[in-house]
């Protein structure tokens, strides 16, 4: 589950409560929802501003683009932690940072000794990426607005669910994050589930790595019947062709190749759900 400071949130209930310096636990009064929040993603962005709290935004991280209003915000520095400088972050005198375990753990302990409290995100499924939206409209103040966009989110699911064909098994999917070296999505990315809701199965659901490097000659064994490739990869989906052996496998043989918006499909927000109903068309096919 997500953290907030090292936040301790009953599980079955979801209750965001906060831990103050001397470790006692306390419920957040209204008047100390966070009003300075720095976003180091850009799906926490994201996130935030679907809920309806983009005018607690104070800065968000390099490459948040959406919705376009996220884009106007000041930027603190590349989401993968790399460039990002802890006295960027405090010069906005945040009372809460948008964390993303993995790539922003090291700024914990800073966080914590300022006593500023943080979220971490840890979205591996549809369901954890709801769940992290309802998480950020209580702690923000926004918990109908939060509530609105999981009814939306759970209404495009279904809507997915619809065009699955009923009586047929999943078809195999290969996801292709990048191809040198040959990166695909294991078992705990959310990108899995995404597949899954969409009436296919991940060819590297085996894997238990979000992000594993593959090998070709694993790729063309696993005769994936739909390849989705980057379109941050600039190559045009019939590339593949022309990649040694994969002219035999079976998503080659029925041109069932074809170029997805990555910068969407990689990102654990709200338009998860857009995703599956668009995959689930692609597959229906």
């Amino acid at each position: 589950m997500r953290t907030i400071r090292k936040l301790a949130a009953a599980a079955a209930a979801f209750a965001l409560v906060l831990l103050c310096s001397c470790g006692a636990k306390k419920a957040p009064p209204a008047a100390a929802l966070p009003q300075s929040i720095v976003a180091l993603s850009p799906s926490a962005a994201e996130i935030l501003f679907a809920v309806g709290a983009g005018g607690q935004v104070a800065a968000v991280s390099a490459f948040t683009d959406y919705p376009p209003e996220a884009a106007q915000k000041p930027v603190v520095g590349g989401f993968d932690g790399k460039t990002l400088s802890v006295e960027s972050i405090m010069a906005f005198r945040p009372d809460l940072v948008y964390l993303t375990d993995g790539m922003h753990n090291f700024l914990i302990s800073t966080l914590e000794s300022n006593g500023i409290a943080y979220y971490v995100s840890r979205a591996s499924s549809i369901e954890s990426v709801e769940q992290e939206i309802l998480d950020v409209g209580r702690l923000t103040g926004h918990v109908q607005e939060a509530q609105g966009v999981v009814d939306g989110m759970e209404a495009k699911l279904r809507e997915a669910a619809s065009l699955r064909k009923s009586g047929t098994a999943p078809v195999a999917v290969y996801y292709e994050v990048w191809n040198a070296p040959y990166m695909s999505v294991g078992a705990s990315s959310f990108i899995d589930d995404i597949i899954t809701r969409a009436g296919g199965t991940n060819i590297f659901h085996d894997l238990a790595e979000a992000y594993p490097m593959v090998s070709e000659e694993t790729i063309i064994s696993r005769a994936p019947e739909y390849i989705l490739l980057p379109s941050s990869s600039g190559l045009p989906a019939e590339s593949v062709r022309l990649r040694d052996g994969w002219a035999d496998i079976p998503a080659v043989r029925a041109g069932r190749m074809h170029v997805v918006d990555d910068n969407v499909y990689t990102r654990p927000g709200p338009r998860v759900a857009d995703v599956v109903c668009e995959l689930a068309g692609l597959l229906a096919q």
